[in-house]
């Protein structure tokens, strides 16, 4: 990674006051660059320790699944900034259940968060992202590829965003902008206490059993990841990759794996 690439560059960063975007803001503080960024609860995010003096850090709340609050955010920033670099499109939440279970207000809410506040963000800052060639980055998941048992709301709405977002990319290839999708492993996050189970009640669940990554660990594969503007959709790790190949070359077998593995997570739901 091309640490000088961040100086003087403006990042806008989604989700930015816990978890992966959090990370991100703390590791991005320490170049001399200028940092927008969007949370509910943005008033509560702290200064960094380590942050270059010339970083400009700006909070600017915002609830993706209000259209209202978003239009907000969108016109606060066209006013404040002349350009954006890049645009990580971070924030995002998880919903559980089982397909007869999950209410339809669990769906509406899912999609609110990971597909039309962002599109509306992504939409309302174009402009600014066209001025520079820019790049938006999307944290994603592997259950965007493949409608994941147990995640029928997360997945569908993932893989909606997936699909908006690579129609971008088709129609602006003479302009430069690069888009890319990236399909993070299991993290330590708050996303399994702060989700939606299949009534609309916030999650609560244990972690995710097995090796799990750091945030920061994820935030420095974005930051790369947004250096790139050949990146398209980009995995992790093995298991990402098996489900990435095994539902074009074998889905039956895939979705043998995918409902032994994930039986415990969708049986009682």
């Amino acid at each position: 990674m091309k640490k000088d690439f961040w100086n003087d560059r403006v990042v806008v960063i989604t989700g930015a006051s816990s978890g992966i975007g959090k990370a991100l803001y703390e590791e991005l503080a320490i170049f001399p660059c200028e940092l927008v960024l969007l949370a509910r609860r943005a008033a509560e995010i702290e200064e960094p320790k380590n942050k270059h003096e010339r970083t400009i850090i700006h909070r600017v709340t915002c609830d993706l699944s209000d259209p209202t609050s978003v239009m907000d955010a969108i016109e606060w920033i066209q006013k404040k900034v002349t350009k954006i670099d890049v645009l990580f499109n971070n924030a995002g939440i998880t919903a559980h259940g089982r397909f007869d279970s999950l209410s339809m207000d669990v769906y509406r809410k899912t999609f609110a968060t990971n597909f039309f506040g962002p599109i509306q963000l992504v939409r309302g800052l174009l402009p600014l992202l066209l001025l520079t060639k820019g790049n938006i980055v999307t944290t994603s998941t592997v259950s965007a590829l493949y409608g994941v048992p147990g995640r029928a709301a997360y997945s569908a709405s993932k893989s909606a965003l997936h699909a908006a977002l690579e129609s971008l990319r088709i129609e602006t290839l003479e302009s430069g902008l690069g888009v890319s999708l990236v399909c993070v492993p299991y993290t330590d996050t708050a996303l399994r206490t702060s989700g939606l189970d299949a009534s609309g009640e916030i999650l609560s669940e244990a972690p995710a059993k097995g090796k799990r990554k750091t945030a920061s660990e994820v935030a420095h594969v974005l930051m790369s990841v947004a250096q790139n503007k050949e990146a398209r959709l980009v995995t992790f790790n093995l298991s990402g990759k098996f489900l990435e190949w095994m539902r074009f070359f074998s889905p039956k077998f895939l979705e043998k794996i995918l409902y032994k593995k994930l039986y415990e997570d969708f049986k009682s739901h």
